[in-house]
């Protein structure tokens, strides 16, 4: 319920910026956010800029952007555009390579997999194998020729 000083409850905070309400908790405890005001009765109150901050940190954790990283933005924007844009710059260049390192692990497995299934084991040969669990993981895969 919105309350006459235009802030915000809990519950409305979590709807309109799409984030569980603890989450919202956790973000207050991590220093995310600032605590929020309290009404008479002890209820939570927050402003428009919560849930703008709110949503700012659900798009930017799309992105692939840890909360820690993230703070490391909020706290580098009360600096100017500046520092902060270079700041993003250099995050956003570093989960590229990030990004560009685990599609080739991601590509490597693939390949693995897609070796293994060619090389399936009948249950009849996997009985005259000796293995712990199961004889498709744990045999080495024949390399393919390229």
């Amino acid at each position: 319920m919105k309350s006459e000083q235009g802030q915000f409850q809990i519950g409305e905070v979590s709807k309109e910026a799409g984030t569980s309400i603890d989450a919202i908790r956790y973000y207050e405890k991590s220093g995310l956010l600032e605590k929020p005001t309290r009404s008479e009765g002890g209820f939570r109150l927050y402003s428009k800029e919560t849930i703008e901050k709110l949503r700012f940190i659900k798009k930017a954790q799309a992105l692939g952007l840890t909360l820690t990283e993230i703070k490391g933005i909020m706290q580098c924007s009360k600096e100017g555009l500046k520092p902060c844009c270079d700041l993003v710059r250099k995050l956003f260049t570093k989960k590229i390579e990030e990004s560009e390192s685990k599609i080739k692990e991601l590509q490597r497995m693939k390949k693995d997999l897609e070796t293994l299934l060619s090389e399936w084991i009948s249950p009849k040969e996997a009985k005259k194998r000796s293995y712990a669990v199961c004889p498709q993981i744990e045999r080495e895969p024949k390399k393919k020729r390229r």
